[in-house]
C-alpha cells in the first residue's frame, strides 16, 4: 500500500490511539496539517504554543494517556520550552511534533530555523530528528515507548518540511518493534527494626495499578505515611495512617514528625529542595531507604546508602517485619493535636482557606483540581482533600499560567467530569487568551480566582525577608474580569462576602457551564507555616518552632 509521508505521521498517531492533537499551524508543518484535514483525528487549535503543551500535560496526567503537541519551527518551538520543562519536572507523557526547515537549509540561519536539539536537550527525555522519511513510523513508535519507559517525560520529534511532503511515498507501514523489558532488582530484603518509622510518597505513585497496592501495603504494615506536594492525589486521603504533606508550606506537624523519625522509606520522590530545606540538617536521626525506578533520582540531593532500583508496585508486594510502634503513635498524635488549629475563621470577609474548605465540603471532592502557582496553590493543597489523580499543578518548575490550559486539557480527557481551576489574577492573566479556545470547543469548567490584587507569594516573601518593601508585587491595572469573561458569552460573578459565595456555589455546582468566580480575598492573608530558609525541617514560622524543645524528647524511652 502506497501512502505519503505526511499522512503516515497521522496514521502512526492513530495506531497509537491518539484522539487529540494540541497545536498551532505554521509554514513548516502545513503538509502535516493538510493530512490532519483529511482524517478523523481531532486537532485543538490553541492561541499560544505554550498553552498547547500545558493542555497536553493536563490531558496526560489526568488520564495516563500521551498528550500530543504539533507546532511549527522557530518561534513556534521556542514558545513550547516552558511547557516542556514543566512536563519534565513533573513527569508527564508528552510527544511534541515540531516542524523544521528543509534539510539543506538547516544550520544556515534560515528563516524560522533554530537548533531545537541544543535548545531543549537538558529539559526533555529524548529527541529525534528525522533524517529519512522511511524512519517516520519507527521514530513515532519509539517515542511512545520512550515517554513511558522508566520515569515519564517529554519526547520531541523534529520534522524537516521536505521529509513530510506528500511527494514522498512509503510502501511498508508499521514495522514490528519488540517492547523492551525492564530489568528490576529482585533482591529486596528489609527488616524494619526501628522505633519511629515513616513512609514518604511522591508523584511516582500516581498510577492505577499502584493505588490499591499501596492501600493494602499500608493496611498490612501499619506504618504512618506522609506525602510530598506532588504526591497529593496519589492515595486515599481518608486512610487513617495518612498524616499530611511536608515541605516549605507543608503541615507543621508533618515537618516536625519527619524530623524526629529514625527511618524514612521514600517511594517515588526525588527529595528536592522544597522538601528537605537544608540538606545537611534534613532528618538527622533518620536512616533513609529510597525506592525509585529512575537511577538519577536516587541520592540526587540526599545521600541514600540503602536504595532499591525497581518498580514501586513490585516493592509494595513484598512483606516486611517491623517492631511495635505504640509510643511513636503517641508522639504523632500529640503533635497532630498541638498543630490542629490552622487559621482564624472570619465569616464577614472572604478568606482563601474558607473558600477552599467550602468548595470541598460542597463538592465532596468530586472535582478535578488544576491550579496555577502562588499562594492559591498552597491554600488548595492544604485545605482540599484530593481523590486519585484529581490534583494537577506545576510543582517542580512552578510555572505561572499552567493552570488554565491544563484545566482545558483535563476536560478533553475527562468529558463527563467537573473541572475546577483555582487561580490568582497574576497567573490567570498569563494565559487568559485561551478563553477563546474554551469558546470554540465549548469547554465548561469552573474557575475560582482568589483575587488579592497582588502577586501574593512574592508579597509574602517581601514581608518576611525584605522588611515590607513591596517592590513590584502589587498589580495596579487588573482588568474588569466580569466584562472580560462576558465578552466571550461566559458567566462571571464577583464576591466580597463569604456567606454569599457559599450560597451561590451550592446552587451553581450542579450546572454544566463555564463560570468564572472572582473572589476578592483579604490581602494580608498569608500561607503558614513556612519553613525558615536553610534550617532543619522542624524550624518554621507558625505558632513557634519546636527546635528549642528538641532536647526534651528522650527517644530511648520509645
Amino acid at each position: 500500500m502506497k501512502i505519503s509521508s505526511s499522512k503516515i505521521i497521522i496514521e502512526s498517531l492513530l495506531l497509537e490511539n491518539v484522539e487529540f492533537i494540541f497545536g498551532y499551524p505554521g509554514g513548516a508543518v502545513l503538509h502535516i496539517y493538510d493530512a490532519i484535514f483529511k482524517t478523523k483525528i481531532k486537532h485543538i487549535l490553541v492561541r499560544h504554543e505554550q498553552a498547547a503543551v500545558h493542555m497536553a500535560d493536563g490531558y496526560s496526567r489526568s488520564s495516563n494517556l500521551v498528550g500530543v503537541v504539533l507546532v511549527t519551527s522557530g518561534p513556534g518551538y521556542t514558545n513550547c520550552i516552558t511547557g516542556l520543562a514543566t512536563s519534565n519536572f513533573d513527569g508527564s507523557s508528552i510527544i511534541l511534533l515540531s516542524g523544521q526547515v528543509i534539510k539543506k537549509l538547516i544550520a544556515q540561519n534560515s528563516f524560522q530555523e533554530l537548533d531545537n536539539l541544543n535548545i531543549s536537550n537538558p529539559i526533555i527525555k529524548n529527541f529525534y530528528s528525522l533524517n529519512c522519511y522511511y524512519n517516520i513510523q519507527y521514530i513515532i513508535s519509539q517515542s511512545f515507548k520512550k515517554t513511558f519507559f522508566l520515569k515519564k517525560g517529554p519526547v520531541v520529534i523534529d520534522f524537516p518540511k521536505d521529509l513530510t511532503s506528500s511527494i514522498n511515498i512509503l510502501r511498508n507501514k508499521y514495522p514490528f518493534i519488540k517492547k523492551k523489558k525492564l530489568i528490576i532488582n529482585n533482591n529486596i530484603k528489609l527488616k524494619l527494626n526501628y522505633k519511629r518509622p515513616i513512609i514518604l510518597i511522591g508523584g511516582g505513585l500516581k498510577d492505577k495499578k499502584i493505588f490499591n497496592l499501596f492501600n493494602n501495603f499500608i493496611k498490612n504494615i501499619k506504618i504512618p505515611f506522609i506525602s510530598t506536594f506532588m504526591g497529593l492525589g496519589g492515595f486515599n486521603y481518608r486512610n487513617p495512617y495518612y498524616l499530611g504533606w511536608l515541605g516549605m508550606h507543608g503541615d507543621a506537624c508533618v515537618n516536625t514528625i519527619i524530623h524526629f523519625s529514625d527511618i524514612i522509606i521514600c517511594l517515588g520522590t526525588r527529595l528536592d529542595d522544597r522538601i528537605t530545606n537544608n540538606n545537611d540538617k534534613f532528618c538527622p536521626y533518620s536512616n533513609i531507604i529510597h525506592i525509585d525506578i529512575d537511577l538519577n533520582s536516587i541520592s540526587k540531593n540526599i545521600y541514600c546508602k540503602n536504595f532499591f532500583l525497581c518498580e514501586i508496585d513490585f516493592f509494595l508486594k513484598k512483606k516486611f517485619f517491623y517492631k511495635n510502634i505504640k509510643n511513636w503513635w503517641k508522639f504523632i498524635i500529640f503533635f497532630k493535636n498541638f498543630f490542629y488549629k490552622k487559621y482564624k475563621n472570619d465569616f464577614l470577609f472572604c478568606k482563601p482557606q474558607n473558600i477552599i474548605e467550602f468548595v470541598f465540603y460542597i463538592s465532596r471532592g468530586k472535582f478535578f483540581i488544576s491550579t496555577d502557582v502562588g499562594q492559591h496553590q498552597m491554600f488548595a493543597a492544604k485545605y482540599f482533600n484530593f481523590n486519585f489523580k484529581c490534583f494537577i499543578t506545576s510543582g517542580g518548575l512552578g510555572t505561572m499560567g499552567f493552570g488554565f490550559p491544563s484545566a482545558i486539557g483535563i476536560k478533553f480527557a475527562n468529558k463527563n467530569k467537573k473541572i475546577l481551576l483555582i487561580t490568582g489574577e497574576g497567573s490567570f492573566q498569563m494565559m487568559m487568551q485561551e478563553l477563546s479556545t474554551c469558546k470554540q470547543y465549548k469547554i465548561n469548567i469552573f474557575i475560582i480566582n482568589l483575587n488579592n490584587q497582588s502577586l501574593g507569594m512574592v508579597k509574602q516573601w517581601q514581608e518576611l525577608n525584605y522588611n515590607n518593601r513591596y517592590s513590584q508585587s502589587y498589580i495596579y491595572s487588573i482588568p474588569n474580569f466580569k466584562k472580560l469573561i462576558n465578552s466571550y458569552n461566559f458567566y462571571s460573578f464577583n464576591f466580597y462576602n463569604i456567606k454569599k459565595f457559599y450560597t451561590f456555589f451550592q446552587n451553581i455546582f450542579f450546572l454544566d457551564i463555564f463560570c468564572f468566580i472572582n473572589v476578592y480575598i483579604n490581602q494580608k492573608e498569608n500561607v503558614f507555616p513556612i519553613q525558615i530558609y536553610n534550617k532543619s525541617m522542624c524550624e518554621f514560622i507558625a505558632f513557634f518552632s519546636i527546635k528549642k524543645y528538641e532536647k526534651k524528647f528522650y527517644f530511648f524511652n520509645f
